[in-house]
């Protein structure tokens, strides 16, 4: 059986997903959709409420880094950590162990912002 998440960028956008086919169950972290042609196993749909997840400060690697010198400048981690964002504990949990459940994802999240960000306007 697969088991197939979509995860999408917040609850709104879930939601709009999830109006197109029959709901089995609604949560305050993720929709379950019934079995349907499209989904013949059912579909789980979470959401991120934007990230859910940010890089650490810099004095969380070093406390000397809190307070910005200028003889410290570039300040770069010998590695890059990460964080869960304040507030989002529990849906980035619930959002975790759905990845883990699943068979199949589809990141159905606002993609376009993020690929227009990364592209250099003349």
């Amino acid at each position: 059986m697969n088991r197939m998440v979509i995860l999408a960028e917040k609850p709104s956008q879930a939601k709009a997903y999830a109006e197109a086919f029959t709901i089995q169950e609604k949560t305050k972290t993720y929709i379950q959709l019934k079995p349907d042609d499209t989904f013949p196993n059912g579909a789980t749909i979470t959401w991120g409420v934007g990230h859910l997840v940010e890089l650490k400060e810099p004095h969380d690697y070093k406390p000397e880094w809190k307070r910005w010198k200028l003889d410290q400048l570039p300040i770069v981690p010998d590695r890059f950590l990460e964080k869960v964002s304040k507030g989002k504990w529990e849906q980035f949990q619930a959002v975790k162990k759905l990845l883990q459940q699943a068979d199949v994802l589809v990141n159905a999240a606002d993609v376009d912002r993020e690929v227009m960000d990364s592209y250099e306007y003349v």
